[in-house]
């Protein structure tokens, strides 16, 4: 059995912001969601559960996954106003 080669890094982020931008995040709050803080592969995995619950809005619900991840690791919370 033949291993499939890794996705790039950047092809993963591009993915990501893809997601967000055709979700209707606005390009800024993209631009901060993906700084170095935020591990790529925690962003990926609230993206698919995301996707997988298939909420109404799902900006708001990434939003809450991000809140509740940063949380978690005693981060303050980002986007308060935004997931209210």
């Amino acid at each position: 059995m033949r291993k499939r080669p890794k996705e790039t890094y950047s092809s993963r982020r591009k993915s990501v912001r893809e997601t967000l931008i055709a979700w209707g995040m606005p390009e800024k709050v993209v631009k901060k969601v993906l700084n170095p803080p935020h591990k790529l592969g925690d962003l990926e995995k609230i993206v698919r559960e995301t996707e997988k619950k298939k909420p109404g809005d799902p900006v708001k619900y990434f939003l809450k996954g991000l809140n509740y991840y940063r949380e978690k690791h005693g981060e303050k919370p980002l986007y308060r106003s935004l997931t209210k």
